[in-house]
């Protein structure tokens, strides 16, 4: 669902400048819209070989720290992503020319206007689309790599396993008493993780042999619950 923001703003973008009959890109206005178009076509393939699908290399482990369902998520990303769209609008449109009734408009947006379109509107909107922090584990190489805007972005930070604790602790549905499960967490540095769900009354023996599992697997040490914040 989130993958499909970067086509969808490029999509607004071209049927404004390109198609539009109000308004045309002047030589400024050029290197903005390829650049901003060429920047989102790249980050939403990448959400959707990255992200979107399973990791093709054996080994790898994909966590999210914010789980959204479909229609949270089309909310979220798709209000963050008009916002976005409306900021990279102020970005283009100062490089371009309004024409109304056919006639060129001598009126321009001003920087100090794209300053505040930019902070104010398009950058809440980038966080609503990007943010997405997500850890990758790699089995074979035994490393962690944590990346704040999901791996379309490609910034991350790499933990070895030798830093990571691994625990478990009871599962329950939010604000009630209810109790489905047991959850293997992992915690490395400030920054805790999902290592794997076991429904159901696990008896305590079968929790303790998959967090011993996920610690041999990662060479990472074994911390009790009360040991783990």
């Amino acid at each position: 669902m989130r993958a499909l923001m970067p086509f969808l703003m490029v999509a607004g973008l071209g049927r404004f400048f390109l198609f539009g009959e109000h308004y045309r890109l002047d030589a400024p206005g050029w290197v903005p819209f390829l650049g901003i178009s060429a920047a989102l076509l790249v980050s939403g393939a990448r959400m959707l070989r990255l992200e979107a699908l399973r990791p093709r290399e054996p080994g790898l482990v994909v966590t999210r720290t914010r789980e959204v369902g479909p229609i949270g998520e089309l909310m979220i990303a798709g209000f963050g992503a008009f916002l976005l769209w409306l900021g990279l609008f102020a970005v283009i449109l100062s490089g371009s020319t309004e024409i109304w009734a056919g006639v060129p408009s001598d009126r321009t947006i001003t920087l100090p206007e794209v300053a505040v379109a930019v902070s104010m509107i398009g950058l809440p909107g980038f966080f609503m689309v990007y943010w997405r922090p997500m850890f990758v584990i790699d089995l074979e190489a035994r490393t962690i790599r944590r990346y704040p805007f999901g791996r379309a972005l490609g910034r991350a930070r790499s933990f070895p396993g030798t830093a990571l604790r691994v625990f478990a602790e009871g599962y329950w549905i939010t604000n009630t008493g209810r109790r489905i499960g047991d959850i293997v967490r992992g915690k490395v540095g400030n920054y805790t993780f999902e290592l794997e769900f076991i429904a159901g009354n696990a008896d305590e023996q079968y929790v303790a042999d998959r967090v011993a599992w996920w610690a041999r697997a990662l060479d990472a040490q074994v911390a009790s619950e009360a040991e783990s914040p």
